[in-house]
């Protein structure tokens, strides 16, 4: 096998795709908090601050998710050199941000419990939407470090 031919695993593309889908996910999560926030001030006047929803984590981190299923999906497709070096970088870019939401909603989680005396319904909606992203941003994590993997695997292969 020549040097200069590079091989990816045809399952990328899959992974590029739940890359894709992760990124939906936490967009729609994001859309949903803040239709919880919004109606949840009005009603009640008590307001349930998550901490991931204020930084509008959910659109920001959607959108690298979206992009790196995007470029994972094109390198499998279109298999250059190029191409490769753009989809590690923007898979490690998308890593470290899921690492950084993890953080921030562990942290969230653990406000939460501190903080919770009386509990409404509203502020019980907005933890069940902090732990689904949790899952998802986990998900995310895993699939960019696999595609990393592979990534460089098939750049620098001997």
């Amino acid at each position: 096998m020549p040097r200069n031919q590079l091989r990816i695993r045809k399952e990328t593309r899959i992974l590029g795709a739940i890359q894709i889908v992760t990124g939906l996910i936490c967009n729609w999560l994001g859309v949903i908090w803040t239709y919880l926030f919004t109606t949840q001030k009005i009603a009640f006047g008590k307001v349930y601050l998550p901490v991931v929803a204020i930084t509008g984590y959910p659109y920001w981190a959607s959108l690298t998710f979206l992009s790196s299923g995007l470029l994972t999906i094109m390198l499998e497709k279109n298999q250059s050199w190029i191409l490769v070096s753009y989809a590690i970088a923007v898979n490690i870019i998308s890593a470290s941000i899921a690492i950084f939401g993890l953080l921030l909603l562990s942290f969230e989680f653990l406000t939460f419990n501190l903080n919770s005396t009386a509990v409404l319904w509203s502020q019980t909606s907005g933890k069940m939407l902090s732990q689904y992203l949790f899952i998802f941003i986990t998900l995310e994590l895993i699939v960019a470090c696999i595609v990393t993997h592979w990534a460089c695997k098939a750049k620098y292969r001997r």
